[in-house]
């Protein structure tokens, strides 16, 4: 894959992310190192895809704050094949994680 660098200096990849009604977005992402799960995507997107909600969770932001969100099932195109991805729906930005789409077995 290849990406970008934006102005702040971030590493962007663009993902191409399915909904379980076959809809598809490409969304640009921040590559962050210290998010420690997969993907988070905004509201907006998760609208747009049909997200199912699958459950809740919790999370300590970079600046201490505790933030709750909801856990969407999506897919995302990762090297030639669709992967199977829990999606954080937090934030107004798209970022890539530690555990991002790579690091799950195929759909």
């Amino acid at each position: 894959m290849r990406g970008t660098v934006n102005a702040r200096r971030e590493a962007v990849l663009t993902l191409r992310v399915r909904g379980p009604g076959g809809i598809e977005v490409d969304v640009d992402g921040v590559v962050d190192s210290g998010f420690t799960a997969s993907l988070t995507l905004p509201a907006s997107v998760v609208s747009t895809l049909g997200l199912v909600r699958q459950s809740s969770s919790g999370a300590v932001l970079a600046d201490g704050s505790v933030r709750q969100f909801d856990v969407y099932a999506a897919a995302v195109a990762w090297n030639g094949a669709w992967r199977a991805v829990l999606v954080s729906g937090v934030g107004d930005e798209v970022l890539i994680g530690k555990r991002g789409p790579g690091s799950v077995p195929p759909m």
